[in-house]
């Protein structure tokens, strides 16, 4: 059991690090776009100040007016890099006076200056800073860095990766000190925190995407491409939640169902592959339709993963018997050995050298547990045809 948890638990770590690095980057360079942008006009809208900052008081002050509903870290220089304003740096912008930073070398020994010229280093290695120009001319220096938000977005893979590791090293103990328990019933613990614990992260780069969406200099196909990703991420997630949970029951049509499940699958994998499908129109069950969308679906992709090479055909039937209905997934491929039969739906199996061995061990919960219905492998000929039959 040790030994099934522990790639697969990588495997789900390394999922979901990889996602969060794909969802975050294009925030974090759109908010970077944005902070150069609004250090630019700040730029344009100080050019006719800077000049007489150095004598007047009263034109200092409108400097540190203008930085006020600033969000990220700012110092404004003269032309000889001499600091006149500052916001967001953890320095009191009144500290000084417009005279004291006239005179400098009388503040050498002062901390708090001290810390001032020593942040201003630091803000020039992190970006170079922008020019204010007075009739062509260099009259002062704009130096900023990146928004508290940034390093968020930036350290949240890793605080994900942190969950992650923490669920599964929780998982992993619970395996090695109760080996009574089935594996199912660990992995549905785990896909219960793990849909818990990612749901906030989640919940936040979702209103990051929001945001992208109104802003007209984002490449909205991008934003398009980035949506889809959320929505599948956030389809995992409440799988994963209702796995533990029972899901919400209420009416679902079947056909509609399959027809749907179908339809997205074929965006995804089920490419050149022949599909069928026989469905009865008015079968009607009271369940969850994302859960029997989600067992209809592993049996999907277990025939796609065990096709042949040649003319592999999948086929898909939905029956009535009597109060009963019936879903059949038919499929010409590899099939399931007779030695490895035994143990369908009862522990993590799997014919596949790269897999997780979770899916009908999952299917058959969704159907039996949360359902009250049946899964069966009703018939399996290598090469001719293989029958999964699901009953509710």
């Amino acid at each position: 059991m040790r030994d099934r948890l522990l790639p697969a638990g990588l495997l789900i770590l390394a999922l979901f690090t990889a996602s969060t690095l794909i969802l975050t980057q294009p925030v974090i360079n759109q908010v970077k776009k944005e902070v150069l942008k609004s250090t630019r006009i700040m730029a344009q809208l100080f050019s006719g100040l800077i000049l007489s900052a150095i004598e007047e008081k009263s034109v200092a002050d409108v400097l540190k007016e203008g930085l006020k509903d600033i969000d990220f870290p700012v110092i404004v220089t003269d032309h000889m890099g001499i600091p006149r304003a500052w916001k967001n740096i953890n320095i009191d912008p009144n500290r000084f006076s417009a005279r004291d930073l006239e005179r400098p070398e009388k503040l050498k020994n002062d901390p708090e200056y001290r810390k001032l010229l020593w942040t201003l280093g630091r803000l020039s290695r992190l970006h170079p800073p922008v020019e204010i120009l007075k009739d062509g001319e260099v009259v002062g220096y704009i130096y900023y860095g990146d928004p508290p938000i940034l390093n968020y977005l930036r350290v949240l893979p890793f605080l994900l990766l942190s969950v992650a590791i923490l669920s599964f090293l929780g998982l992993f103990w619970a395996a090695k000190s109760i080996q009574t328990y089935q594996l199912e019933t660990l992995w549905v613990n785990f896909a219960k925190g793990l849909a818990h614990q990612m749901g906030t992260p989640v919940s936040s780069l979702y209103g990051w995407y929001e945001y992208l969406k109104l802003d007209p200099g984002v490449d909205q196909s991008i934003v398009e491409e980035m949506g889809k990703d959320l929505e599948r991420m956030k389809s995992i997630l409440r799988r994963f939640s209702k796995i533990g949970n029972g899901g919400k029951l209420q009416e679902v049509n079947l056909k509609e169902m399959i027809e749907e499940t179908v339809e997205e699958l074929r965006k995804r994998f089920l490419k050149d592959i022949e599909i069928t499908m026989d469905l009865d129109d008015n079968a009607i069950v009271f369940g969850d339709r994302e859960l029997l969308s989600w067992a209809v679906e592993n049996l999907l992709k277990n025939a796609y993963e065990a096709r042949r090479d040649e003319n592999p055909k999948i086929r898909i039937e939905l029956k009535r018997k009597g109060d009963r209905k019936i879903i059949r997934v038919i499929d010409n491929g590899k099939g399931i050995p007779k030695d490895k039969r035994k143990f369908l739906f009862k522990k993590s199996f799997t014919t596949k050298e790269k897999g997780w061995g979770m899916g009908l061990v999952l299917t058959r919960r969704i159907i039996e547990d949360t359902h009250g219905g049946k899964i069966r492998l009703k018939k399996s000929e290598p090469l001719d045809e293989t029958i999964f039959e699901i009953e509710l």
